[in-house]
């Protein structure tokens, strides 16, 4: 899923998986903030139990109103903020994210406080360059550092707004179809994916005051590729992702219907197992071998008033490895606002969480 800041029709530009991204002004002569900033405790590459969560902002301008109103809903105090950079149509946009880009919109005086973060999805490439058909026409010039250049020039960007501490989820579910730097499916492909995914890495740590942390982010039950033919490697991840909504999508059963062993293991379609199957199970299990913590950016209802979806994923959240989560609230895409509509689940996230 993608970006939940959408807003007037002018202002939006549509995507083939019907989310929006505002298209903020770039080069609006914002004044550059100093690359020393406070180092950020809430998100870290370790157990850090950050809770993130994703809102759809009024034409993309942050509204401290509304993180204040979930809190209120649901007891959770939210540090952390989760929004997407993706897609951009063009490298210019790419390397100016919308909502670093201009003071107006909130996320800068949000950053200032040092126990802020900020979760930002961020494909490797812009959909100008964009090839799913054929992926290697993008990749095999990313994989030789030839976009090293633009993630230099995002990074530099970002670092002078104030956003140098940022947490990035690059290529955020890159298995999917939908997304404008898909894999692919070929030994190839994957592997010059992953190669790509290293150099915008290594450019970005590369400049003075960067101090991200990156996030290798598949989606759930989606493309059985081999986790280790396009894992970016341990030297370029800092957290692992996993994407997992409340329907399982082997059985298109929720977790109150099968239980939480079928769902973590996409039994219905995943037996006997498959270690490259993108399962809760399996990248909890890939993540541990990598000795890294593992994360949910995007979770949510969708399907039913699902507490024991809720609950379930709450205990692993406390009981395991995690680096945060984000539940998606932005009332869109069919997934469920955290209040009214689904009671059972606000009430168990409620009590999983705060």
């Amino acid at each position: 899923m993608n970006d939940p800041a959408v807003l007037d029709p002018s202002a939006v530009s549509v995507i083939p998986n019907s989310w929006a991204i505002v298209k903020g002004p770039l080069g609006s002569g914002k004044a550059s903030k100093p690359s020393g900033m406070e180092s950020r405790s809430t998100i870290t590459a370790g157990d850090s139990k950050a809770h993130c969560i994703t809102l759809r902002f009024t034409y993309g301008q942050l509204d401290q109103s509304e993180i204040s109103a979930v809190t209120n809903l649901t007891g959770v105090t939210y540090n952390c903020v989760e929004l997407f950079a993706n897609p951009m149509p063009t490298w210019d946009e790419w390397e100016n994210p919308w909502m670093f880009s201009d003071i107006s919109d909130g996320w800068d005086a949000w950053l200032a406080n040092p126990a802020h973060q900020v979760v930002m999805g961020m494909d490797l490439i812009p959909q100008s360059v964009s090839n799913n058909d054929d992926p290697l026409a993008w990749e095999e010039p990313c994989a030789t550092g030839s976009y090293n250049q633009y993630a230099t020039m995002l990074a530099k960007n970002l670092v002078s707004w104030g956003a140098g501490y940022v947490v990035i989820r690059l290529g955020p579910e890159a298995n999917g179809g939908w997304e404008a730097d898909y894999v692919g499916s070929t030994t190839t492909e994957m592997s010059d994916w992953a190669k790509c995914y290293d150099n915008e890495v290594t450019a970005m740590r590369s400049v003075p005051g960067a101090h991200f942390l990156f996030v290798w982010n598949p989606n759930a039950c989606t493309s059985d590729l081999p986790f280790n033919e396009w894992y970016p490697g341990n030297s370029f991840v800092d957290i692992v992702g996993i994407d997992v909504y409340d329907e399982d999508c082997s059985s298109q059963m929720t977790v109150s219907q099968e239980g939480w062993a079928a769902f973590t293991m996409n039994s219905a379609g995943n037996t006997p197992n498959d270690p490259s199957f993108p399962s809760i199970a399996n990248m909890e299990a890939f993540a541990e071998a990598n000795k890294k913590p593992l994360s949910f950016p995007e979770w949510g209802i969708g399907v039913m008033d699902d507490a024991a979806y809720v609950t379930d994923m709450g205990q692993m959240f406390k009981q395991d490895d995690f680096s945060f989560e984000s539940y998606f609230d932005s009332n869109d895409d069919g997934i469920a606002p955290l209040g009214s509509d689904i009671p059972n689940s606000t009430a168990a996230y409620s009590h999983a969480f705060k």
